[in-house]
């Protein structure tokens, strides 16, 4: 199972609030104990970012 983290809504996008959501709920994992692990842009936009859980499972938050 993987699981994906929405925290944008849904569509349409004001683009700069989406990437300033997902970069504040990936710090927040972080400082929880998660590991970002590598961001995904589609046309220049940030899509989501690749996370492991402390015991490396895989998820996204987008």
């Amino acid at each position: 199972m993987h699981i994906d983290i929405r925290v944008a809504g849904e569509p349409p996008w004001d683009m700069a609030e989406r990437e300033r959501l997902i970069r504040a709920k990936v710090a927040e994992l972080v400082a929880a104990g998660a590991t970002a692990v590598r961001e995904e842009s589609y046309g220049g936009e940030l899509g989501h970012v690749v996370m492991h859980d402390p015991e490396a499972n895989e998820f996204c938050v987008a």
